[in-house]
């Protein structure tokens, strides 16, 4: 019967290999294979602790740069309701001139009316020539300016005609992601005059974090791989079994 080939421990190269690692493939002797595993404990304790350290600085730095009135594309949307806002207020204003333009009209429409009356009254008792057709003719041209008074007949008729509005197709707001091929860009539409583009959108936050990486070193005592700081007191780096008796040892002296 063929004997089993015998593999080594990689850690110690004494003892036999006899627990693999299914993450590394590797056949470590006991001792070592709980060392390995408390190494990958403290590892993913480290990569734990960056995550925290990474939320931190998220919310105590970075949230706030999301706020979207910060954006510059918050102002572009201002400076576009500011720009409509003024056009609106322009072409309102126009009509309101045309409104009072055709009022002064109507009501000049009355006073002339009655200026003539009254000038033809003031000649005929200057001249007293008048005579009952006279009296009859300014009697029916008051009621006929009377009636028009009450039945608001002197008022000028007046339609107002305005155009629909895309409003949606006015203004839009583009989501513009990295190495997306540039489209066409959607011109809006031409009543109210185009407003500004917001075709392009530049990036509320420029800089990167501002955290240190983490750096891999060799643990001083085995040689292992590991992400722990330096020791303080010795300016050592271990891996989490011996930085554990490392810890123990400073300690009794």
């Amino acid at each position: 019967m063929a004997m089993a080939t015998t593999t080594l421990c990689p850690d110690c190269d004494k003892q036999e290999g006899i627990v693999p690692c299914l993450g590394c493939k590797k056949i470590f002797c006991v001792k070592h294979f709980q060392i390995h595993r408390q190494n990958l404990s403290v590892e993913l304790e480290n990569v734990v602790t960056r995550r925290n350290t990474l939320q931190e600085y998220y919310f105590n730095t970075v949230a706030s740069s999301f706020d979207p009135t910060k954006f510059e594309a918050w102002s572009a949307v201002d400076e576009w309701e500011q720009k409509i806002k003024e056009q609106a207020r322009k072409i309102a204003g126009e009509a309101r001139k045309q409104l009072d333009a055709h009022s002064k009209q109507s009501r000049t429409q009355i006073e002339n009316r009655l200026n003539q009356m009254t000038e033809t009254i003031q000649q005929k008792m200057e001249r007293e020539n008048f005579v009952e057709e006279d009296i009859e003719k300014l009697t029916h041209e008051i009621d006929q300016i009377e009636e028009g008074m009450q039945n608001n007949k002197f008022h000028p008729r007046i339609e107002i005609i305005s155009e629909p509005i895309d409003w949606k197709a006015s203004l839009q707001v583009k989501l513009v992601i990295e190495n997306e091929p540039k489209n066409e860009k959607i011109k809006p539409s031409t009543s109210p005059p185009p407003p500004p583009s917001l075709s392009s959108v530049a990036p509320v936050v420029s800089s990167k974090a501002n955290y240190p990486p983490s750096v891999q070193r060799k643990c001083f005592t085995c040689g292992a791989d590991t992400w722990q700081k330096e020791c303080k007191c010795c300016s050592h780096t271990y891996c989490g079994w011996h930085l554990k008796r490392h810890a123990n040892e400073s300690k009794k002296h």
